[in-house]
């Protein structure tokens, strides 16, 4: 019987699982996380809520425009701001929407996958937490050199150069908690206040938050410079740069979200790599090879999922 595991239940496998389970075709995911969603993460502080990866997201193909009418009519996305390519945002925060893509899925939350074999004609995927679970056809979808460093500890003879090419910047959020109301832009954002800010959010403004706080996005530079640094002293160089924006004594709390795999700089061209027959690895780094835009995005994650379970179906996109 065929059977799909899916490594990652962000955007991309939360999409592949949903086509194959359409098909009738037996998935599961398995993610590391303590909730679904990757990228598309919403953290409660307080009264209030961030979103502290993604915040937003855009639509350029019909496909994509499809599902977001869909989220819509069940009111689960609203148009934030724009008017050519508007800026969609789930209205409770962006990993509500992941939950809700993941209603009707089968997902095993805080399992890190560590290792593959092959045996039998099937894949055995080995976790941190001393489980096996079995597929027959798998879909990777974490960043690449994750993916690569679940390889090297496997058995498996496959080529990864082609995800060598792959390159991640990283990024330091601070998610700031705020006294009183403070206005940012037009809609809650603005971006590229500083030379070391990338975006400030405030979710307040957003319309996810009951309460005034931010989402404060350090650019690649000053990320990359200081992401190995220890949280307290990060968090004290974050207020230094800030201070312009919002002095000390409006700040009621900081934490801080590390990515270290946060944006891409170089994409692939083509939706999904093929490092086995049965094993494919897909992601918002993946694009069709008529996407113009040259950069990942929800959309691209969104497209690689279903081009990937499309591949393992034996259909062409």
């Amino acid at each position: 019987m065929r059977r799909v595991g899916i490594v990652g239940a962000g955007m991309t496998g939360l999409t592949a699982a949903a086509e194959l389970k359409k098909e009738g075709i037996e998935v599961f995911l398995l993610d590391k996380g303590k909730s679904v969603g990757g990228r598309m993460a919403t953290r409660r502080v307080g009264d209030g809520k961030a979103d502290h990866g993604a915040q937003f997201f855009t639509v350029r193909s019909d496909e994509f425009q499809q599902d977001v009418n869909k989220w819509i009519a069940d009111r689960k996305v609203k148009k934030w701001f724009g008017d050519h390519h508007p800026r969609y945002q789930s209205m409770n925060g962006m990993n509500a929407l992941a939950k809700y893509l993941a209603e009707d899925l089968r997902v095993y939350v805080n399992r890190k996958v560590q290792a593959i074999d092959f045996q039998n004609g099937r894949y055995q995927l080995y976790t941190e937490e001393n489980e096996i679970f079995e597929a027959t056809d798998i879909i990777l979808t974490p960043p690449s050199p994750q993916v690569i460093e679940v390889l090297n500890n496997s058995k498996l003879q496959t080529d990864q150069s082609i995800l060598n090419t792959l390159k991640f910047s990283p990024c330091l959020v601070a998610i700031v908690e705020l006294y009183t109301e403070m206005l940012y832009g037009d809609h809650g954002q603005i971006t590229n206040p500083s030379s070391t800010i990338q975006r400030i959010v405030n979710h307040e403004q957003k319309g996810i938050s009951k309460t005034p706080i931010l989402s404060i996005y350090m650019n690649k530079d000053w990320s990359e410079k200081h992401f190995d640094e220890h949280e307290h002293e990060l968090l004290r160089a974050i207020k230094n740069e800030i201070k312009e924006w919002i002095g000390a004594n409006h700040i009621k709390s900081i934490q801080l979200k590390k990515w270290r795999y946060a944006e891409v700089e170089q994409v692939l061209h083509q939706p999904f790599a093929k490092i086995m027959p049965s094993l494919l690895v897909a992601g918002d780094a993946f694009l069709r090879r008529e996407d113009e835009t040259n950069h990942s995005r929800l959309e691209s994650a969104y497209l690689s999922g279903k081009s990937a379970a499309a591949e393992l179906m034996g259909k062409n996109i």
